[in-house]
């Protein structure tokens, strides 16, 4: 359910999308803004809270925020005080009181460090992905020969490698075991034990609350934890669970199902595609009845929430989502009825 985006808008959300976590409970979210070529923060009201003054900015996730200057990325805390120093080429959100972090060094550049700065891993790896849970496993790759690996918090390897593999979620993961082309693809447990899949090829990327997709005869349906088919392939795409649903398309249009495969509700026509649901709403691009493509979000009821008049969109987070128009340089931040909460200029490509 990838798509094309204009490449300003693109460039500031690769970089937002990167471990975008929750913030710290009990605060108020902030939420990074643009102002030309410079970032700060705002928050859910649009006030201002932190001036522009960095050149990229990550949203808040457990009470830090990733900034980049002079080409380097660090951490600020809620007042924009510097609490990590900004040094490193690339880096990602706390996830679990733990943050990837890239040091710019040669061959093996990246590790974790803490909310401290302190390396809880060393930089090992020439990539890292994080874990699902507080003790969960890393996935990296040390060596390109090596292939990829799933590796404990002290560097140690603990299962693989694999030609190719992808994050644990909910206590398995996607790898692929030899350069082979075919149904190679599997999914693994914790021990590193193959799950059964019978006739099926993986079409998901990781579980996602229970089930994963799957194709058959080139048909999508969804695979449960231990390896059953919990929803008979049947349809032409499909999206991840999400608040107890998932975006499907059937002969052309999308709706809504439920665990048990029931549609709870179609999508308008002309939706051309639809995410995950996120703080309640669904992203659709509608671009089959319109001159360009544009960008609004449906209800969990499959009806317009947020009509489509988005050049580019990005899914609600903490009750807001940031959207942009082209044509007169505009990014915003509206809310659940659509109103503009706050207003800015797009980031130069």
């Amino acid at each position: 359910m990838n798509r094309d985006r204009s490449v300003p808008f693109a460039v500031a959300f690769a970089l937002l999308g990167t471990g975008c976590g929750r913030q710290t409970s009990g605060t108020s979210p902030l939420f990074p803004a643009p102002q030309g070529n410079t970032w700060g923060f705002i928050d859910n009201r649009g006030k201002a809270v932190i001036a522009p003054r960095f050149e990229a900015a990550l949203p808040y996730s457990e009470g830090l925020a990733a900034v980049k200057r002079e080409g380097r990325w660090g951490y600020i805390d809620r007042n924009g005080l510097e609490v990590i120093p900004i040094r490193y080429r690339t880096v990602q959100s706390f996830r679990n009181g733990v943050a990837i972090v890239d040091t710019g060094l040669p061959n093996q550049p990246v590790g974790l460090i803490d909310t401290a700065g302190s390396w809880v891993t060393p930089p090992l790896f020439r990539s890292l992905s994080a874990a699902d849970g507080p003790d969960g496993l890393l996935l990296g790759q040390k060596e390109p020969a090596e292939g990829f690996g799933f590796y404990d918090r002290s560097g140690n390897l603990v299962l693989g490698p694999y030609f190719l593999a992808f994050p644990f979620a909910q206590g398995r993961a996607r790898v692929k075991t030899s350069v082979r082309t075919g149904p190679d693809d599997w999914l693994i447990d914790t021990s590193g034990s193959l799950l059964p899949k019978k006739p099926l090829v993986l079409d998901g990327i990781r579980f996602s609350e229970g089930l994963i997709a799957v194709r058959r005869d080139h048909k999508l349906g969804y695979m449960d934890l231990e390896g059953n088919v919990a929803i008979e392939p049947r349809y032409d795409q499909g999206g991840e669970f999400a608040e107890g649903l998932a975006a499907v398309q059937l002969e052309g249009r999308w709706m809504f199902i439920d665990k048990s495969g029931a549609a709870t509700s179609e999508f308008p026509a002309g939706v051309a595609f639809a995410e995950p649901l996120s703080d309640g709403l669904s992203l659709v691009s509608a671009d089959r009845d319109q001159p360009g493509r544009k960008f609004g979000y449906v209800d969990r009821k499959g009806q317009w929430a947020i009509k489509p008049v988005w050049d580019d969109a990005e899914p609600f987070h903490e009750g807001l989502a940031y959207v942009g128009n082209w044509k007169d340089g505009k990014a915003a931040y509206i809310d659940h009825k659509g109103r503009t909460i706050w207003e800015g200029r797009n980031p130069s490509p």
